[in-house]
């Protein structure tokens, strides 16, 4: 076989070869499973002071370690296993069938493989694709575990983690999903799939299914930032320069960008303006008592991260708007007495970075008689009284 050159057999020439290799590398590793589980019965690994047959079959075969555990397991194994080792001989099954079979003969269902084996491998034998012989062990494992007792498998929660590089601002997305969690992702990536993939041949555009996918993923996001029926949020937040500003272009979290960078985003983007007069003084005061709307948007868009004394750099997206002068006092909701701050140092009165004019438990009391009477009153009588973080 080796000295056939492959380019000079016509398609059925070709197609016969490459089954019958295909067919002698499972027959080869089936003898070879013969041999090692003779070699390791007799320690013959042991000639040479080896303490572990893995590893003297790792060095001396050049094989890496893992695949010479799972060659060894599988030797020891198809000992105990007739029917299997007649249906790869035979061309039925291949080495991989055998893998598969051993993925779910685990050690608490041996006894009941050894038991069922000449059936399973009959229905292994009956179909032709890898899927249905999957299906058909999965069947059999669940059906056992049942029989002995076992509890069935906690579906595994899903996890995703999304990091970032500081200096590009580019994500690296990683992460493993659930059963139920993949067929839901996946079902809807696909769909996108299509519908982008015929965009971009319309347009001419020619992306990998790796970028596709990418795109899908963006455009579920979009989709669902603006599915409630309420107003529409921004996907993202951009500071650009103007005066004070000048030169700036940077996303909320602090990634440098270059203004060419957003031009796709231009022909649907909507662009919010506030106007500074000065570096820091912006146009607005509400009566409420929580920052929103325009108030909120102009102190995020000024401060862009956590304001706090020790330096706090965490991005105003992640951050709460917090009254300097408590609301609860008598202070205003307005971009003179409002900062940004995270939720660890606005939320924990440990770590403030000034003193509370009042104990937790006063604080919770004033609460009360707010929400029970539906007013406020200020209770600073010292005039000279500093203003303090909290709400």
């Amino acid at each position: 076989m080796e000295s056939l050159d492959p380019s000079l057999l016509d398609d059925d020439e070709l197609r016969a070869a490459t089954l019958l290799l295909q067919r002698a590398e499972s027959s080869l590793a089936l003898v070879s499973a013969g041999f090692l589980a003779e070699w390791e019965s007799r320690r013959c690994h042991r000639g040479d002071g080896s303490a572990r047959a893995a590893e003297a079959l790792s060095r001396d075969a050049k094989r890496d370690k893992r695949a010479a555990r799972r060659e060894l397991r599988r030797a020891r194994r198809l000992v105990e296993m007739p029917f299997t080792r007649a249906a790869v001989c035979a061309g039925q099954l291949g080495i991989d069938h055998v893998d598969l079979i051993l993925r779910y003969a685990t050690d608490d269902r041996w006894e009941h493989f050894v038991r069922d084996e000449e059936l399973l491998v009959a229905q292994l034998c009956s179909v032709r694709l890898w899927d249905d012989a999957r299906r058909i062990l999965a069947y059999w494992a669940m059906r056992v575990d049942d029989e002995i007792g076992l509890p069935p498998p906690c579906p595994a929660a899903s996890t995703v983690y999304l990091s970032r590089d500081e200096v590009t601002g580019e994500g690296d997305l990683q992460g493993r999903l659930g059963a139920v969690h993949h067929d839901i992702v996946d079902g809807e990536l696909r769909r996108l799939m299509r519908q982008i993939a015929l965009d971009d041949k319309a347009a001419g555009v020619n992306r990998s299914a790796g970028e596709r996918r990418g795109e899908a993923l963006v455009l579920m996001a979009t989709r669902s930032m603006n599915a409630t029926g309420a107003t529409a949020r921004p996907l993202f937040q951009i500071s650009v320069g103007a005066d004070v500003f000048l030169g700036m272009c940077q996303t909320a979290s602090g990634i440098v960008l270059h203004p060419s960078q957003l031009q796709p985003w231009f022909a649907t983007a909507v662009v919010e303006s506030f106007l500074f007069d000065g570096p820091t003084r912006v146009v607005g005061v509400s009566r409420k008592r929580t920052f929103t709307g325009v108030v909120r948007r102009a102190i995020q868009v000024r401060d862009r991260h956590c304001q706090h004394a020790s330096g706090c750099s965490v991005p105003f997206p992640e951050c709460d708007v917090d009254h300097m002068v408590p609301w609860i006092v008598g202070g205003e909701t307005s971009q003179w007495n409002g900062r940004v701050l995270c939720a660890t140092h606005n939320r924990h009165p440990e770590l403030r970075d000034q003193p509370l004019p009042f104990t937790p438990r006063e604080y919770s009391q004033i609460e009360e008689q707010i929400h029970r009477t539906g007013a406020c009153a200020a209770f600073f009588t010292d005039a000279t009284a500093p203003p303090v973080a909290g709400e």
